[in-house]
């Protein structure tokens, strides 16, 4: 469950995927939510799961244009966005300019640092790792 009360009272804008729409369910009551998520029967079934009417749900594939991002904050009356750190693919750039441009606040939620035993941007490099891995006594094929 979420923690503090900055929730509270807002008019909230989530684009943090369907997945943990689940975590927003306990605020329902205590704000006005609001969620954009993908076109899919699972994101739909799990958004319902969590509260959220289809009144208060938006389905869009990013990247979503600035001036409709804008338009849709402003239609539903944000006072608050809650999103995850999606990069260029998810537009993370356009929402936080549309955030700046109507004095809305954002909480961005970066994603969780990952140690890797072992990284490469070379693609022979990679390839001879998987090459080995299949060789590998101890692998199963």
């Amino acid at each position: 469950m979420l923690s503090g009360s900055y929730l509270q009272g807002q008019r909230v804008f989530l684009t943090v995927g369907y997945k943990p729409l689940h975590l927003f369910q306990p605020w329902q009551e205590r704000s006005t939510l609001f969620a954009r998520i993908l076109p899919s029967a699972i994101a739909i079934d799990a958004a319902t799961a969590a509260g959220f009417t289809s009144e208060r749900l938006i389905c869009l594939r990013p990247p979503i244009a600035a001036d409709l991002e804008k338009a849709l904050w402003q239609q539903w009356k944000i006072s608050l966005v809650v999103t995850k750190a999606s990069g260029t693919p998810g537009g993370e750039h356009t929402k936080r300019n549309v955030a700046a441009a109507l004095g809305i606040p954002i909480i961005v939620i970066n994603r969780p640092v990952i140690e890797y035993p072992q990284q490469t941007s070379d693609f022979s490099v990679a390839l001879e790792f998987c090459r080995h891995q299949l060789n590998s006594p101890t692998s199963t094929k």
